[in-house]
């Protein structure tokens, strides 16, 4: 029988937090990438302020950590989440909606109005993770990468 439950990683964490998060980098944007090159290159510290400064969630499939969310204050009434991945064998079984929610309740018990996210236009599965959960597009593009915003109201 497969556990799954969802985790905030705290600083005494942050070697799980470094794994799964150089993980996610390799496979998103490989490894010869300059965000992987510069977070390959953290100290314990640099990931331990990470986690003190953002909140970070992962997913344990058999308390294996399989994916990855993290969220931080944009304003006093705004939360932004980002980098939500899923090791590839852990795709396809709800665990995404699972990281997602964990990373909304967080940004509802800091009681703010607003959570907010970006995503690919052509990324239809994140896409519809995000919509599945109430977030709606709020602009049509954001930033060099020519992405949607979304936000939901909590």
């Amino acid at each position: 029988m497969t556990v799954t439950r969802v985790a905030r990683l705290t600083e005494a964490d942050w070697r799980v937090f470094a794994v799964v998060r150089l993980q996610a980098l390799t496979d998103s944007l490989g490894p010869t990438d300059p965000q992987y090159r510069r977070e390959a290159s953290f100290t314990a510290a640099q990931w331990r302020r990470r986690l003190r400064e953002h909140a970070a969630f992962t997913v344990l499939v058999d308390d294996r950590p399989m994916g990855l969310i993290s969220a931080q204050h944009q304003s006093a009434d705004s939360v932004y989440l980002y980098s939500l991945w899923l090791a590839p064998d852990a795709r396809g079984h709800g665990l995404a909606g699972e990281l997602l929610e964990a990373a909304v309740q967080w940004a509802r018990s800091r009681q703010v109005h607003t959570v907010t996210l970006r995503v690919a236009p052509d990324n239809s599965v994140a896409r519809g993770i995000y919509e599945k959960a109430g977030f709606r597009v709020a602009a049509a593009t954001v930033g060099p990468r020519q992405e949607l915003a979304m936000s939901l109201s909590v």
